[in-house]
């Protein structure tokens, strides 16, 4: 099994869903599907494609013929090997040995008859999509989610959020997975606007934005910390409509910053693959912490534990117990850490994700990230991305001073037998496109 070796280069041109040539790709596909499937077959096809436009043409015609669509979260060869055995079929730019690729029957099929200009679009109703996430244990866990569930949140983004028609979405994130899905490749297509393909770098983003009068931004956390620090498009800030930031939490100074820079709020989502969207905000100051529960989502409280209850028209399963704790306020959500954060150590509990927050209040750290080391005895490790004058002390006074100011700064609020016994320092936290931080490498740096 390999990937796709002669697959085009992915193409930065804009792609606009609302003429008829979508239209016709997708019938046409559809043909590819029904004689190179057996009739009466769902089958369950593993689809990656990292242009925009080819991915949805195959999406929507296996929606529309009520296929399951497996989609890997990328095309490295260890991943593919994983998903292989649970499909049937591949579909788009990957290639597995002993699985037949549809693509490669879409040549033999017969054209279909052109659409006129106002033929509609044909959506998908039935069938599954499967999404894989990490997981607690590292090891990909399979989510399905059926279109009536994606319909749900589409139809509820399409309504909340005042998009015009001539706008274009630009992104930084795959729409492998379920936020990139919704925001950078659906809801555009749902709303007939046009759409690049994923940019990587701030300088992409800077000239595509001068192509364009009405833009919208599809990023991640990452990416954003990292355009806020040498801002290239404050000169053309006014383009934008919105910015859109999901996929892990946006810290509050890089939101305030951006927020200065571009004379716009970064909208905020919080969510995962099995909840869906939950709540949304924008900060413009400090004390705008509270998250807005999309429209008919809705949270309960645990009153000992503080741990969150779902209630959401986006997931099947009612009363879904989430990992996160909070505080109802006015009827919007204040977050207060993950239930699956909190640990022992020397019988002493302590919240990973409070005390990240608490480091990140130190004038030397821009980011951190907390692991829990297994061994002859549990350890708390620290990899701290330091700021420039963080940099500087550093440089001058060596990774065990700054430590030990790190260790002194926290000791004002954690006990001491919790404070971590160890400690890495980096330019920069390896986040992936997805805003991820691949934990097991992290976990290399301790070895």
């Amino acid at each position: 099994m390999n990937n796709s070796s002669s697959a085009a280069p992915v193409s930065k041109k804009t792609i606009n869903f609302s003429d008829a040539t979508f239209i016709n790709d997708v019938a046409h596909f559809r043909n590819v599907l029904r004689q190179s499937i057996p009739h009466g077959v769902v089958a369950k096809v593993l689809l990656f494609e990292a242009d925009v436009y080819a991915f949805l043409t195959r999406l929507i015609a296996l929606g529309l013929e009520q296929h399951t669509v497996v989609l890997p979260p990328n095309d490295q060869l260890g991943t593919l090997n994983e998903l292989a055995e649970h499909v049937d079929y591949c579909c788009g730019a990957v290639s597995v040995s002993g699985k037949t690729l549809l693509d490669e029957h879409a040549s033999t099929v017969q054209a279909t008859p052109q659409q006129t200009e106002n033929a509609p679009l044909a959506w998908p109703t039935e069938g599954n999509i499967v999404f894989f996430t990490s997981g607690s244990s590292g090891k990909p866990k399979a989510i399905v989610k059926d279109w009536p569930l994606i319909n749900n949140e589409l139809a509820t983004l399409a309504s909340l959020f005042e998009i015009q028609a001539d706008s274009v979405f630009i992104s930084t994130v795959s729409h492998q997975h379920i936020y990139g899905l919704l925001f950078r490749a659906l809801l555009p297509l749902k709303l007939q606007c046009q759409v690049t393909n994923t940019i990587e770098y701030p300088e992409e983003l800077a000239s595509l934005i001068k192509q364009h009068q009405q833009v919208i931004l599809v990023s991640s956390p990452a990416f954003l910390s990292r355009l806020k620090q040498d801002n290239v498009i404050t000169d053309v800030a006014n383009r934008l409509s919105y910015v859109f930031s999901s996929g892990g939490l946006l810290a509050i100074q890089d939101a305030l910053t951006l927020h200065y820079q571009l004379g716009l709020a970064v909208t905020q989502v919080y969510g995962s693959t099995e909840t869906g969207g939950i709540a949304y905000r924008q900060q413009s100051a400090p004390s705008d912490d509270l998250w807005q529960f999309f429209p008919g989502v809705s949270c309960q409280v645990e009153p000992q534990s503080r741990r969150l209850i779902l209630n959401s028209p986006f997931i099947h399963q009612q009363h879904m117990p989430l990992d996160d704790t909070g505080q109802l306020i006015d009827g919007k959500l204040k977050l207060l850490g993950r239930i699956d954060r909190t640990i022992k150590l020397e019988e002493k509990r302590v919240n990973l994700t409070q005390m990240e927050l608490c480091c990140k209040n130190h004038k030397w750290v821009t980011d951190i990230k907390l692991l829990v080391l297994e061994g002859k005895r549990t350890v708390l490790a620290a990899v701290v991305q330091l700021n420039a004058k963080g940099w500087q002390h550093l440089q001058q006074e060596g990774a065990r001073q700054v430590s030990q100011q790190l260790k002194i700064h926290l000791q004002q609020h954690f006990e001491l037998v919790t404070i971590p016994r160890k400690w890495r320092y980096l330019t920069e936290l390896p986040f992936n496109a997805q805003g991820k931080l691949p934990v097991k490498e992290l976990e290399k740096l301790f070895v």
